[in-house]
């Protein structure tokens, strides 16, 4: 420093002292002569010496500004100095002997709330919100140093020092300060760096005796890394005594960085075990664990408790990916083959099937074999929803027949009687889907007898994969499917839980036999609860049900965005999974919406890809191709796919028309491609099937194609008929469409009955959120598709008594009607507003009461203008450029 002061003033050449080491003594003819040549350049002027950072100042400097500090001169001479304070370097004999013989000593507090406010404003160039101030001061502690770092990295993302933003900046972590405070703690002396990575290793769980303990100080070390780390701003004030904490990530973050990464895990490992000796919560135990190696942990016992125990709290706070986290950790601790191993995995699979069913089928069936009884075998393989075993690896299905195989001979007592009935709805799904299978579940069904026990969740589960697969192969009447479906139903309660049972399967079956009563209110309790708990796979399987039951309904603009959304949610926290992607599908299928059905092809895979196996995802698929080469205008193509579709249910022995109408879609097609004949044949055994089967949605759709494609009278009769069975069904929209399509006909007859089904099929296209499909159908009353109707007088009182609170009952014995009454009133009403529930009724009832229209809870469905016309309505002939078929 004495260098840097007095070279350049060095006229006659003359060298400075150059001591040969640090500790040799300044002799004092050299400190007497640079204080009389200071003497000489402040006769001239004064002079002033500013020193920055006393405390890293060489010890031969330091000793002549001891010797000046001691012997003022006469002449005007000021030394300014800056000392880092609780910098252990500042506690020398020589900087000792500075301060005290300094004249004033200035000791700077933190920064307040207006000073840092100023100094945000200044970094930004902009009015700060008081909210991001704030922030800024609670995150720096005051300190300029970290003040400065955070407004420049916050600056350099390009946010605004606006309330909303305040969040932001204890997150934020910048680098060159991290960079710069490590090189700082680095070159501390000991104890200091000890100290600062012990605590920020226990972070919000250290107190001095554990940091001591993990550093390996005692209380008088301590109290000396302590006070450095205070005196120089790296620790958050703590007037109370509470015990010491960085005062943001970036200081936590650059005391870690001081140690190398092994040294760090050792340290994790050594934190982890302190804490769990003194008692503190398994979570904060694992999660030092969880940044250990395995071997750190020494006894893996112990962790894997510790671990386990750490999960169950996770899913406690409904935080299943952390507990996923804790467990996948627990398996780095056990042993390779044994049975410490398998609990661990049934605890990863039970969570697993929260939001990633196919992996905890994987670990469930990785846990059977270590598993040292038939019971704890079966009972891991419970834990899985039967349906996910129908697109499990092949191998499953002969483990689950092992496992039932071993159960059986000790299945007397009622518990191994209940495991042996799950397993083996379990293993029914596991199987391809062939007529064989649904042969013997027909047989099965049988054998359960004409009023099956259900009061438990096995016997239901049986009794729902049998009715389903019996259902498929037509060998059940429609009449007995809904008395036993109702019958399971009754038993099960809207909660999340259902969903990991047989419930998807129950759905399909009562949406085949357009059973849809009690449906809807009960589909929206059970995706309401999911929700609250935040049960991804619930919230995915029952928003898939919940889309399909609108669907079904004809509730086109309510299904389509909650199909979009749940296969949102599918896709980010359950990749594996197909149900939000079939009943999107569907949707796309049902709404003739190009754009979705291009978006679905171009992300699904091919029908002919082994990931396509099963039923519904294979046929599913092909009738979605089938639709997107339809409204591309290329009926050969269309018609290849609708009778693929028809082929892969025939080979799998499934003779049901309701779920997948492919020969009404197929004939559609060959119809368009001129071969009447073909088209003719199918139309009438989909009407015979669907008239064997009696649901009215799957029957009028029969009859409405077929009459659509008749010619005359026939025609005529068909479509009457058509209109009069759907009346009776659940699916406004398909009667919307027989409606049209018959006032079409019977106008281009010159009937004047055309003009009032035109108008009642025109307002109830519009309810469904359909409003152009009189265009679609080339109906002349296009006009009338703009303005759906209003609610009706009743629906109004029930929607203004469900805005105040009331609940259905309340309703129901307010008005004098029955709940049935009132829940289609309420969803008459929410199609009606375009609102998607009782959130938004008030609101909507508000605006519609003052004049204006309400606004649109979902977004309209728009169709261009090229699309060609819906299902049961024959094309135009075709231009000379689209493809014939070979």
């Amino acid at each position: 420093m004495v260098h840097q002061l007095f070279e350049p003033a060095q006229a006659d050449g003359m060298l400075l002292y150059d001591p040969a080491s640090p500790e040799e003594a300044v002799p004092h003819p050299v400190l007497r002569r640079l204080r009389a040549q200071m003497a000489d350049i402040a006769a001239d002027a004064p002079l002033l010496i500013a020193v920055d950072d006393l405390h890293w100042a060489d010890e031969a400097s330091l000793r002549w500004l001891a010797y000046v500090a001691k012997r003022p001169l006469a002449r005007p001479v000021t030394v300014v100095a800056t000392l880092a304070d609780g910098d252990p370097r500042g506690a020398t004999p020589l900087v000792r002997d500075i301060l005290e013989s300094s004249a004033a000593v200035l000791r700077l507090r933190p920064l307040s709330r207006q000073a840092v406010r100023a100094m945000v404003e200044r970094q930004f160039g902009e009015p700060a919100d008081e909210a991001f101030a704030d922030a800024c001061h609670r995150a720096a502690g005051g300190n300029p140093m970290l003040t400065v770092h955070l407004g420049d990295e916050l600056h350099r993302a390009g946010l605004r020092p606006s309330a909303e933003h305040a969040g932001a900046v204890a997150r934020v972590c910048p680098s060159p300060l991290r960079d710069h405070l490590t090189l700082l703690i680095r070159q501390l002396p000991s104890p200091v760096p000890e100290f600062a990575t012990a605590l920020a290793v226990l972070a919000e769980q250290a107190d001095r005796s554990l940091v001591g303990t993990l550093a390996g100080l005692d209380p008088v070390g301590c109290a000396v890394a302590e006070r450095a780390l205070r005196g120089l701003g790296l620790l958050a004030p703590h007037p109370d005594g509470r015990p010491p904490a960085f005062p943001h990530q970036v200081v936590l973050e650059a005391a870690r960085e001081t140690v190398a990464a092994a040294d760090l895990h050792r340290l994790m490992g050594d934190a982890a075990v302190l804490l769990h000796r003194t008692g503190h919560p398994a979570e904060q135990v694992a999660a030092r664990l969880m940044a250990a190696h395995p071997d750190t942990s020494r006894d893996g016992r112990w962790a894997v408790t510790v671990l386990r125990a750490a999960a169950e709290a996770a899913l406690d706070r409904g935080a299943p990916q952390e507990a996923v986290c804790y467990l996948r950790r627990a398996l780095r601790e056990t042993s390779t083959d044994g049975e410490d191993r398998a609990a661990v995995l049934v605890d990863l699979a039970g969570v697993e099937r929260v939001y990633d069913p196919w992996m905890a089928a994987r670990h469930a069936s990785q846990a059977v074999p270590l598993l040292p009884s038939a019971r704890q075998r079966a009972v891991a393989l419970t834990r899985i929803s039967p349906p996910v075993f129908d697109t499990a690896p092949p191998q499953t299905a002969a483990l689950l027949r092992t496992v039932e195989a071993a159960l059986a001979p000790g299945a007397p007592e009622e518990v191994e009687h209940q495991l042996s009935l799950r397993l083996r709805a379990r293993l029914h799904c596991a199987e391809p889907t062939t007529p064989e299978r649904l042969a013997g579940a027909v047989r099965r069904l049988r054998d359960l007898g004409p009023e099956p026990r259900l009061s438990t969740i096995a016997e239901r589960e049986l009794a729902t994969v049998m009715l389903h697969d019996a259902m498929a192969a037509g060998q059940v009447t429609r009449a007995d499917t809904l008395r036993l479906a109702r019958r399971i139903l009754a038993h099960e309660p809207p909660v999340p839980e259902v969903t990991y049972t047989t419930l998807p399967l129950l759905l399909l079956i009562l949406l085949s036999a357009d059973a849809l009563e009690g449906l809807p209110a009960w589909t929206q309790t059970l995706l309401d609860r999911a929700v609250e708990q935040n049960a991804l796979v619930p919230r995915v399987m029952a928003g898939t049900g919940r889309s399909l039951v609108l669907l079904s309904s004809g509730d086109m603009t309510r299904a389509r965005a909650l199909a979009l959304e749940t296969r949102r949610l599918a896709v980010d926290c359950w990749p594996s999974n197909t149900a939000a992607t079939i009943a999107l599908s569907m949707v796309a299928i049902e709404t003739m919406d190009a754009r979705l059905c291009d978006r679905l092809v171009d992300e699904g895979a091919g029908p002919e890809s082994p990931d396509v196996t099963d039923v519904y995802r294979g046929v599913s698929h092909r009738m979605l191709r089938g639709q997107q080469a339809w409204l591309r205008r290329d009926p050969a193509a269309a018609a290849d796919h609708f009778l693929a579709c028809g082929r892969r249910l025939e080979q799998a022995g499934w003779r049901d028309s309701a779920l997948f109408p492919w020969r009404s879609l197929a004939a559609l097609a060959l119809h368009r491609l001129g071969d009447r004949a073909a088209a003719d044949e199918l139309t009438r055994e989909a009407c015979d099937r669907t008239r064997a089967w009696g649901a009215p949605a799957a029957l009028g759709r029969a009859l409405r194609v077929r009459g659509t494609l008749s010619e005359g009278a026939p025609g005529t009769a068909l479509l009457t008929e058509a209109v009069e069975v759907l009346r009776a069904s659940h699916n406004r929209l398909e009667l919307a469409r027989a409606l049209l399509e018959l006032g079409r006909l019977r106008a281009r007859e010159g009937d004047r009955r055309a003009t009032a089904l035109l108008r009642e099929g025109t307002a109830l296209a519009g309810e469904c959120g359909v409003p152009d499909l009189a265009a679609r159908t080339g109906s002349p009353s296009t006009a009338w598709a703009a303005v759906p109707a209003g609610p009706t007088g009743g629906q109004l009182t029930a929607a203004r008594l469900a805005a105040r609170g009331l609940s259905n009952r309340e309703i129901a014995a307010e008005l004098g009607v029955t709940q049935r009454a009132v829940e289609k009133h309420l969803t008459a009403v929410y199609r009606k507003l375009n609102v998607s529930g009782r959130s938004r009724l008030a609101e909507a009832l508000h605006q519609l009461e003052n004049g204006r229209p309400p606004a649109p809870g979902m977004p309209r469905l728009s169709v261009p203008a090229d699309i060609p016309p819906g299902p049961g309505t024959v094309m135009p002939p075709p231009s000379r450029g689209n493809p014939r078929p070979r």
